[in-house]
């Protein structure tokens, strides 16, 4: 009787710890589940990991779980937060385009165990992944590794304008609830205002 074919999920995070660490925990249960999982960290990101994690514990932990990394495209001394996050951005996208089409590739030509990739999910910065996976008929999925805050606000953003909650007047401002929604009285909105400054300034 043929055996059933193991679900092989790819898993691309954006480099930077806030956007991994999720979805390395989604990766996870997955695993745990019966799922194949690869998850591609950038050679910059999986160092860091190797230097502060045990990786052959948690190889034994989760037998169907494996790295592997590529290329963000910066150099390996380069800055990778604060204002030097656009830059990675950048350089993720045309550098991390072409290695990760390349992985797939290898991916799916079976090797050992591993079955070729069946789905991929990736962070939703990183778009470009939508297309390979289209170019190479793979189903995808786009995961949002972002808080709560962080999506209320880009849902919320036109509307804030709109009342003129934004631009904030002052720092006294940032713990006032908006006028439109003030049941939100919990919302921390010096969070709000440091996720409005990144939304705008990249407008």
């Amino acid at each position: 009787m043929e055996q059933p074919v193991v679900p092989h999920v790819v898993f691309l995070p954006f480099p930077a710890q806030g956007h991994v660490k999720p979805m390395l925990m989604l990766a996870e249960l997955l695993s745990q589940a019966g799922f194949e999982a690869t998850f591609i960290n950038s050679n910059h990101i999986q160092d860091r990991l190797e230097h502060s994690t045990d990786i052959a514990t948690m190889y034994c932990r989760f037998p169907k779980f494996q790295f592997r990394s590529i290329p963000d495209g910066l150099p390996s001394d380069h800055p990778r937060s604060g204002s030097s996050i656009s830059q990675l951005l950048i350089a993720s996208r045309d550098e991390t385009r072409t290695e990760f089409r390349n992985l797939l590739v290898n991916l799916g030509q079976k090797n050992g165990r591993w079955e070729p990739p069946t789905c991929i999910i990736a962070d939703g910065i990183m778009s470009f992944a939508i297309d390979i996976a289209e170019e190479l008929t793979i189903p995808v999925i786009t995961f949002r590794t972002f808080s709560a805050c962080c999506t209320w606000t880009y849902f919320h953003l036109t509307k804030l304008i709109e009342e003129g909650e934004v631009p904030f007047q002052g720092m006294s401002n940032l713990f006032i609830p908006p006028n439109y929604c003030s049941d939100l009285s919990n919302l921390n909105y010096n969070l709000v205002g440091s996720i409005i400054d990144l939304s705008t300034s990249n407008n």
